[in-house]
Order: structure tokens, then C-alpha cells, then sequence
């Protein structure tokens, strides 16, 4: 234990009070501060217990603002929740740890290697046969594979914990597919703002060093001397728990973030689908569990991984980052025997220690189980098998049948002794409580060893005396900050034949990122549309609500009509008045053409190219969802709700039209845009002006509309100087759908279509464009004044549109027939070990 610098603190002193006797903590003991925490300390002492509150609240804005979130059942999971006081380490502290964590990643990797290889820890017992053989993480079909780069494991994690001693003690390993590197960086993104001046104070060791090393890491595992070499991140997709750790963690690498949609077999090789062309893939980072890694060698319903990828991993085409078959290491009954194995391969002894183990397929460790079960934890040897049980929270009758269990089943279970875990201050409403901590560390093979996160991914439990400290079980995130020491900063040292090389080649989009860019500008453009036009629609509504057969309460009537064709949410219900009828195209999620609904294909068609977007999108999306989640009282006017849905729109066109590069991902969002800004309109104005009216109806229809298109000023202006249309209809024609100078003008449409198509290098679908370019400067005005040859005209017009849609689709978007799934008995793919 660290020795103590006394400090005053009412806050601290509350907090004291609550400790476990007899526990440590990471942030006191019973008498004062644990060595370098000083700073900590009296941060906490100067901001209270209402800053600390305040500063929890302004971490979970953060966390919603940048769309860091965790876990399914909904669209991207639950906001990721985050303490806002940081543990530290010293940097002694850390440097003995990284030490330990460093051998134990080099006696992890042997094992594998041996485990797949020549298997002399089995056959000289060191470790069991039957422990391994046994264990569902041992992939037979990639039996005799060895990875091309220096090490077996390149990626380990390690959860760790100080016992009641103030030691750190291994808790477990995760090797099969680790989560959680992004999450440390957001996290740490997330308190540099919270505790701002604490963190510019201190002199932390820095993360960005670690995540270029990972990217020099992956490129050095390349069987290939391409330069530089095709790393790709294969993800499960946005409804993986973890869906936004693997898009941000395909950022910081500088790799794309791929499904298996977007990859091919060929010859034995993995290839990218980039636009029209392949590229080889010489890396693939594995987010993927193994059962579902290959179709066709293992689980046969798999649509998540890749026909064919174990064998080209035998062949050496392609680098499997963890190789797959490395989940075997997070085995817990290899506790029991890693002593032996580090003694066998390492000639060394275990510098980190792990709580005694007793595999219950020996028959005193079963007899030593069986008889103190009340006092150990129980874990199976897999996850699959059964959540691990805390014998001391058992009735006796749950003991026996477990005893039962093992009895059956001795090869799988093990007992591991119970560890009195360290606690860590959480900031609640009722003041700091002290709850369990554990820290993942995680670690690159790289050069001659391997190189760690500095601090990693600390987690808190949910509740006071909670013994599992898990994402699943709803932990909080601790940011674990690490005083700099002078070796800190990490500086990659990639194979010379690599150094300067970029992170990645330059290549086009897979079919399925650029559909869903197209279509996530196709419905932003349809939400903002159609919330334009129901803000006018609402606001000629409340003013002749008590009106009838007036030219208002007939303009009102036409424009409610447009709205039910261009929405095709159908007519006004009977008993349903214009209000209650808007309102409910406004909110009514299930029903396709909404507001709400178009703004959660949005967010769907967002989760699957998040790796694409700025942070700034999510702050963007969450306030748009949030808005529009707000459901008013149908007393409430829709004009204030009407108004924050475009503000969020507006926002995110802004970041589209000015944050991005004008790439293929800016083309393929902007195309959509522009194809649906062009159907909307044409769609608006064949519905609005489908029949002759009034003069003083017309000219309101087209207020309404003009206004609408943004469009209203302009018409005005023209208006009163006299530069424009004589006739209310000749100016809406003109203005919306031939001014080649006006953005929200159908030609204007056509014109960026031709632009952006040609950026794609489609040639001939930017030639269809232009022919719709021509069409429409053909067109003459006072002939479209009839409203029969308007509409038939406006009709050919979006078919044209349409048409082209399908063209691209077909050029662009075409997906991979699924495969065809065996029924079997396995659990849902994104039941996961990734946690």
C-alpha cells in the first residue's frame, strides 16, 4: 500500500466513512490520500459535492453529444456512462505494472502459439489436455496456423484489480476480439473537459502515441510486401454491442471499417469491394467473434464473416488480428496453470498475481471445490456454459444443483478464491460512494515486445456491492490517468520499408457504405422537406381554422392534400382535424414518410458509416432524436417543434456541405440530396398546382409553396421591382424548377447530380444528368401554365429522376446475395464475448 498524505476535505471525509474495513481504495486510505493523488484531492475538495454533480451531468451531455454509447436493444445502444473523477497511477506504479502486463502478453502468445502448434505444454501435462480441447475457443479447423508477423497475439487485454493489499491481481484475459482501447480514448476525450484544469495540470502520459503504434503494429502482422499494406476493421455491423468502439477505433487507426458485405473471396485471397474495383486485403482486424469468422468452415448461418477466411489465413494471404482460435487464452482454468506454463516457456516466474485456481477437472481441486463452495467464485471454463456464481450469495438448495453440475461436468468448471477488489469514488446523487474498480489494460505486439495503452479502460460497478463490474451489468467508465514518466510517449517504429508510408491506399467505397450515404442525404433532404412544408402547412392551418370556403380555407385544403400525396401518409381521418393530422405526420414513427420516421432512417443509415462522420454528426443526430422523442401535449403548437427538427437539419447540412472533403463520401451524400431535394419538389408542385383554381386561392397555394422551397423572398423581391413573372404560378415554375442560379431548384438539382456523378468517375450516369439538364431548359414557361400539361409534365420529369435513382443503384449499390443460412441451435450472433 502507497503511503498516505494527509489531506482535510469534508467531502473526502464523508467518503472515508463509507470504505469497507479492511478494503483499499484508490484514491484513500484510512488516514489520508494515497501517494499522487495531492492533486486529485484537492480538486475534489475545491469543487464540492455540487461541482461534482455539475460535472457529472456535463459528462453524460458529452457522452450523448458525441454518440458514445454501448449496447443494443436500440439504435447504437445506451449513452456510455462516465464518472467524472479520474483514478491515477503513478508513473512507478505503471512502469512496474506494464512490466508485468508485457510478460504476461509474451507468455500468452507462446501458449498460443504451442496451444496450435507443436502442443508440448499438452503433451507434458504442464497444461491439460482436456482444459483446452474442451473449451469452446479452441477452433480445430485452424489447427497448424501460424500468423506471418512476429507474434501470435497481437492485440492483449487484461482486467486487473488491487486486492486488499493494494496489489494489482489478474482477473481475466480477453484475447478472442478485445473491446475497449476506443472507449479509453473517449473517455479520456470526455474528462479533458470535465476536468479541464486538473487535466492541462497534470503531466499525464499522452494516448495518441499508443494508437499509432497499433496502426504500425497491424501493419507489421502483413503477409504481403504490398506498400503500404491494406488493413481493414471487420465489424459485426451497428447493432454489435460495440458498434461505436469499432468506428471510432477504425478512425484513430486510419483503417475502414468494413462488413462482410463489403469483402470477397477470390482465389483464396480477401478482397475489398472498392467502387467498381477489388483490393486485396492483407490485414483484417477481427471485431467478429470466431464461431461466426467463416461460413463455411464453422457456423454455417454466419452472415457476418467470410467464406473461406481460414483458409486463406492458412496460406498467408491475408493476417488475422487475433488469429482466430486466440479466444481459447480467456480460458479461466488456465489460471491454475499459467505458473507452470511461464516456468516452462519463460523460465521465469508470474510477476503479476492471480487468485488461487482450482480446475475441478483434478480430483482434489474438485474435492477442494465441492467442499468450500459457500466461499469461492465459481466460473465455468466458457461464458457459453453459464454466468459465473459468487458461492457465498447462493441458497443451499442453488449450491447442491450446482454441485451436481460440476459433478457431471467437472472438466468445466474451475473455483478461483475471492478477491477483495479496490473501490474507486463515483460521484451520485447522494454524495461519493465508494464502489468496486477494474482496469483493462491493453496491449500491441510490436517490435521486439509489446507496448501498452497507458492506464487503458477503467470500470466502476453500478452499485454498492456489486461483485461484477461489467459493461452488461450497466459499470460506469473511469478515466484512468497515468503521471507522465520520461519513457512515456510512444514513438512507432515500423519496418523501414514503411516508414512514411499512409495509413491506408486510396480506394473507392464498398457498395454498401455508399448506399447508405445516399441514402442518408436522401432522407435528411426528405425530413427537412417535409418539415418546410409542414411548418407552412401548420401555419395556414391556425390561421383559418375557423374559416370555410374561403380563398384561405381553400389554399389550406390544397396544401393538406399535398401533404397526404407528397408523404403518402393518407388522407385526414374522419373526426380528425388539420392540427391533430399534421401532428401525427410529424411524430408518428411507424409510418413511413413522417418526420420522425425519415429522421430515424437517418440515424439508422448514420450508425452504418459512423466511422465516416465527425464527431459534431452524433451531437447533431442526438439532438434531432431527442426533439423529436420530446412528444408535446396536443394542446402544444407544432411552429417550436417544427422549428428545432430544421435548426438540427440545418445544422447537419452544414457539416455536411462544409466539414467534409469533396470525396466519394461527400458525392455519394450530396447525390442523395440532390435526388431527393429534385423529387420532392417536382412531387410538391404536381400535387399543389394539379388543378385550375381561384386567382386569390392560386396565389396563396403559391405562397405556400414558394415558401416552402425558401424561395418566397426571392419571388417577392422580383415581385416588386418587376424583373419577375407577371403571374403568381409562372413565378413558382420559374423559381422552382428553372432557375439554374436558385439551390432549391429542380435544374439546380440536375446541374450537382451531373457535378458529383462526375466526381464518382461515373461518366455515364453524370451524361443521364445532364440530359436532364437539357430537358429542362427546354422547357417553356407559359406552356406549363395549364395545370393538365404541368402535371403530366412534372409526372415525366420524377419518373426521369427516378429512373436515374435505379441506374445508380444498380451501378453503385449492388449487395452480395445473402448466404443461405443452416438452421442450428446457436445463440444470436450478437450475444458476443465483448464485453
Amino acid at each position: 500500500m502507497s503511503a498516505a498524505v494527509s489531506v482535510e476535505s469534508g467531502v473526502l471525509d464523508d467518503y472515508r466513512a463509507r470504505l469497507r474495513p479492511g478494503a483499499s481504495d484508490e484514491l484513500v486510505t484510512p488516514t489520508g490520500l494515497r501517494t499522487d493523488q495531492a492533486a486529485l484531492g484537492a480538486a475534489i475538495d475545491a469543487m464540492g459535492m455540487g461541482g461534482l454533480q455539475a460535472a457529472r451531468a456535463e459528462a453524460r451531455t458529452f457522452a450523448s453529444d458525441e454518440g458514445v454509447t454501448y449496447g443494443t436493444g436500440q439504435p447504437g445502444g445506451r449513452n456510455w456512462a462516465v464518472d467524472p473523477i479520474p483514478v491515477l497511477i503513478g508513473a512507478a506504479e505503471w512502469a512496474g505494472l506494464e512490466a508485468g502486463l508485457a510478460q504476461r502478453a509474451r507468455l500468452l502468445d507462446l501458449v498460443l502459439a504451442d496451444l496450435y502448434g507443436e502442443r508440448s505444454l499438452l503433451r507434458h501435462r504442464v497444461i491439460p489436455p482436456e482444459l483446452v480441447l474442451a473449451h469452446d475457443g479452441y477452433i480445430r479447423q485452424t489447427d497448424g496456423i501460424s500468423a506471418p508477423g512476429r507474434r501470435q497475439l497481437v492485440i492483449a487485454a487484461t482486467d486487473l484489480g488491487r486486492d486488499s493489499d493494494g496489489h494489482w491481481t489478474v482477473i481475466s484475459d480477453r484475447t478472442q476480439a478485445p473491446s475497449g482501447p476506443g472507449y479509453a480514448m473517449a473517455t479520456r476525450r470526455i474528462i479533458s473537459r470535465v476536468m479541464a484544469g486538473l487535466h492541462r495540470s497534470t503531466p499525464l502520459a499522452r494516448l495518441r502515441g499508443f494508437f499509432q503504434t497499433f496502426t504500425a503494429a497491424l501493419q507489421d502482422a502483413s503477409p504481403s510486401a504490398t506498400e503500404p499494406p491494406r488493413v481493414v476493421l471487420l465489424t459485426p455491423g451497428p447493432n454489435s454491442e460495440t458498434a461505436f468502439e469499432q468506428a471510432y477505433l477504425a478512425t484513430l487507426l486510419g483503417f475502414p471499417l468494413v462488413e462482410a458485405d463489403d469483402l470477397v473471396m477470390h482465389r483464396g485471397t480477401v478482397w475489398l469491394r472498392a467502387g467498381d474495383r477489388l483490393e486485396q486485403v492483407d490485414v483484417l482486424l477481427r471485431r467478429v467473434d470466431a464461431a461466426f469468422s467463416d461460413p463455411l468452415e464453422l457456423r454455417g448461418d454466419s452472415q457476418l464473416g467470410i467464406p473461406g477466411l481460414i483458409e486463406a489465413a492458412r496460406n498467408r494471404t491475408v493476417a488475422v488480428v487475433n488469429p482466430v482460435g486466440a479466444g481459447v487464452l480467456e480460458n479461466p482454468g488456465l489460471a491454475a496453470h499459467l505458473a507452470a506454463a511461464a516456468e516452462a516457456l519463460l523460465g521465469e516466474e508470474l510477476a503479476l498475481p492471480m487468485p488461487v485456481t482450482w480446475w475441478c477437472g483434478r480430483d482434489a481441486d474438485r474435492s477442494h471445490v465441492l467442499a468450500n463452495l459457500e466461499s469461492l467464485v465459481i466460473k465455468p471454463i466458457s461464458r457459453t456454459i453459464s454466468p459465473l456464481r459468487y458461492g457465498w450469495q447462493l441458497s443451499a438448495q442453488e449450491r447442491a444443483e450446482l454441485a451436481d453440475r460440476i459433478t457431471a461436468e467437472p472438466w468445466a468448471w474451475c473455483g478461483q478464491e475471492r478477491l477483495q477488489l479496490s473501490t474507486a469514488p463515483v460521484v451520485t446523487r447522494a454524495g461519493l460512494e465508494p464502489r468496486r474498480f477494474v482496469l483493462r489494460a491493453f496491449g500491441v505486439a510490436h517490435a521486439d515486445g509489446y507496448r501498452f495503452l497507458p492506464g487503458g479502460l477503467g470500470r466502476v460497478a453500478a452499485r454498492v456491492g456489486e461483485h461484477t463490474v461489467s459493461n452488461y451489468t450497466g459499470a460506469l467508465a473511469k478515466d484512468v490517468w497515468v503521471i507522465s514518466g520520461e519513457s512515456d510517449q510512444l514513438t512507432p517504429t515500423s519496418r523501414d520499408r514503411r516508414i512514411g508510408a499512409p495509413a491506408v491506399r486510396a480506394g473507392g467505397l464498398s457498395p454498401r457504405v455508399a448506399d447508405n450515404l445516399y441514402w442518408m442525404g436522401r432522407y435528411a433532404e426528405r425530413a427537412e422537406g417535409t418539415a418546410r412544408l409542414l411548418k407552412v402547412v401548420d401555419d395556414f392551418a391556425e390561421d383559418n381554422s375557423g374559416s370555410t370556403a374561403t380563398p384561405g380555407a381553400l389554399a389550406t385544403d390544397a396544401l393538406l392534400q399535398t401533404v397526404a400525396w407528397v408523404t403518402a401518409t393518407g388522407s385526414i381521418r374522419d373526426g380528425e382535424t388539420p392540427l391533430s393530422y399534421l401532428r401525427r405526420v410529424v411524430l408518428d414513427i411507424s409510418r413511413t414518410g413522417t418526420v420522425r420516421h425519415c429522421a430515424n432512417q437517418v440515424v439508422n443509415a448514420a450508425q452504418h458509416v459512423r466511422d465516416l462522420l465527425s464527431v459534431d454528426t452524433w451531437s447533431v443526430l442526438g439532438r434531432l432524436e431527442q426533439t423529436l422523442d420530446e412528444t408535446p401535449d396536443d394542446d402544444d403548437q407544432l411552429q417550436p417543434l417544427l422549428a428545432d427538427v430544421l435548426e438540427s437539419l440545418l445544422a447537419l447540412a452544414g457539416i455536411m456541405a462544409q466539414s467534409m472533403v469533396r470525396d466519394e463520401s461527400w458525392a455519394f451524400l450530396d447525390v442523395g440530396c440532390r435526388m431527393e431535394r429534385a423529387q420532392l419538389t417536382l412531387s410538391v408542385l404536381g400535387s399543389a398546382f394539379a388543378v385550375p383554381r381561384e386567382r386569390q386561392v392560386e396565389d396563396l397555394v403559391v405562397e405556400g409553396v414558394l415558401r416552402a422551397g425558401e424561395s418566397i423572398i426571392t419571388h417577392r423581391r422580383r415581385s416588386a421591382a418587376g424583373t419577375g413573372p407577371t403571374l403568381a404560378l409562372e413565378s413558382v415554375i420559374d423559381l422552382l424548377l428553372l432557375d439554374r442560379l436558385n439551390p432549391r431548384s429542380v435544374i439546380y438539382q440536375a446541374q450537382s447530380l451531373a457535378s458529383d456523378l462526375t466526381l464518382l468517375g461515373d461518366e455515364a450516369s453524370a451524361a443521364k444528368a445532364l440530359l436532364l439538364v437539357n430537358a429542362l431548359d427546354t422547357l417553356e414557361v407559359d406552356r406549363l401554365l395549364h395545370a393538365s400539361t404541368l402535371t403530366a409534365r412534372l409526372s415525366e420529369l420524377e419518373q426521369d429522376f427516378r429512373r436515374l435513382s435505379d441506374d445508380l443503384a444498380a451501378r453503385h449499390f449492388l449487395r452480395q446475395a445473402p448466404r443461405r443460412p443452416q438452421t442450428s441451435d446457436w445463440a444470436s450472433p450478437w450475444q458476443v464475448a465483448d464485453d
